[in-house]
């Protein structure tokens, strides 16, 4: 099996299951509780976060556990405690937890922030979006179906000039240890993570908050997580969370297989397009390609290349059962018919050149066939 849907969730690495096992087994205890093996599992939990903040570059921030990416997203956006009233912005190819949360927030009117033909944000249209009435602004670090890796420092600069007291979210689920992450740099106030797109567990994630931003809580009972998240901490996925982090190597190499594989594709199929930047650019995560190959559809062209082993996705897998095209790829007005031709291939650090090969050579030989077919 060659499996290239790692932004869909990753394979859990066996330091992770052996970390996680060990809290299962052995150092099971509740960390509320006063004796000290449960000091020591509390400890343990602190660790993760400083790995977490060390991470995300944000000293003297502090970070809440969460069950995911969405949780994450969620709390930042409708716990923001600055949000009565006001606009609250978001990039035009955010992912649903984040799209979903703004448009839901009370009283805010929700406007999304146009991307450019690359699916980058339009900085000089978010420009004149800009006004002191913006009390919320979220923008992914790396969008899930493209790859494309958004200017954050230069939104921060503009969110920072032109509306001061607006709190700058950013989804960083898809692009956290595969892209830079520098929220100091960003002028970025809260950071989402999940583990499983890591090779950590599923049902863990992250929420970086920098120093002075208040939150009010989504979850009421304990006080757990500073009164922010309340509920039993889930210690085994916390800690595979930190060995995920400890763990993941340099992601260069996703880039290069990346990149031999749109070569390959691109050479043997000339109306092959690119959706999104330059894969050889800083503006293209490492691990993610998105292209389209009309006239066959992609949703065509995943099941053929399932029949030889090869996983792959046509674009968000949380959105993949519900929409033919993705709004991600209308945000970049990408034709229709080119749109429904698009593939997702997401690598990991696992991935080999002889996959990548493999892959390239049976989608040119389905396509080969199946172009023969012209759609009416």
């Amino acid at each position: 099996m060659i499996y290239l849907d790692n932004s869909a969730t990753t394979r859990v690495h066996d330091e992770v299951i052996e970390r996680m096992v060990r809290f299962m087994r052995e150092d099971f205890y509740n960390p509320s509780a006063l004796y000290a093996p449960s000091i020591a599992v509390e400890n343990a939990m602190k660790e993760v976060r400083d790995r977490v903040l060390r991470a995300v570059h944000l000293p003297g921030g502090k970070v809440v556990f969460t069950s995911g990416g969405t949780e994450s997203d969620n709390l930042a956006i409708q716990g923001s405690s600055r949000m009565n009233t006001g606009r609250i912005l978001y990039s035009a190819g955010e992912h649903a937890a984040v799209r979903e949360a703004c448009i839901r927030c009370g009283n805010l009117k929700a406007e999304a922030i146009p991307y450019d033909p690359y699916g980058r944000v339009d900085l000089a249209a978010f420009e004149k979006m800009l006004a002191d009435d913006v009390v919320f602004v979220a923008v992914m670090q790396v969008n899930n179906e493209t790859g494309a890796v958004q200017p954050l420092r230069e939104i921060g600069l503009l969110i920072n000039r032109l509306s001061p007291e607006a709190v700058f979210h950013v989804d960083g689920v898809q692009g956290f240890l595969r892209c830079e992450t520098d929220m100091q740099s960003w002028k970025a106030h809260t950071y989402s993570l999940s583990a499983h797109k890591i090779h950590g567990p599923k049902g863990i994630g992250a929420l970086a908050v920098a120093s002075g931003i208040s939150l009010r809580p989504c979850v009421f009972g304990g006080g757990q997580e500073r009164g922010l998240r309340s509920g039993t901490e889930n210690t085994p996925g916390i800690v595979g969370l930190g060995a995920a982090i400890e763990s993941y190597p340099d992601p260069e190499k996703m880039r290069t297989l990346k990149c031999l594989l749109a070569q390959k594709i691109l050479q043997a199929i000339p109306d092959a397009r690119i959706n999104g930047p330059d894969p050889e650019s800083e503006e293209s995560a490492p691990h993610i390609l998105n292209l389209s190959i009309p006239p066959v559809r992609g949703e065509t062209m995943l099941h053929a290349l399932e029949a030889d082993g090869i996983l792959i996705g046509t674009g968000s897998a949380c959105a993949s059962r519900r929409q033919r095209i993705s709004p991600v790829l209308s945000a970049m007005h990408i034709p229709g018919k080119t749109a429904e031709s698009a593939l997702r291939f997401s690598l990991c650090p696992d991935n080999t050149e002889e996959e990548i090969t493999e892959t390239a050579e049976r989608l040119i030989h389905h396509y080969r066939i199946l172009s023969c077919y012209q759609r009416k």
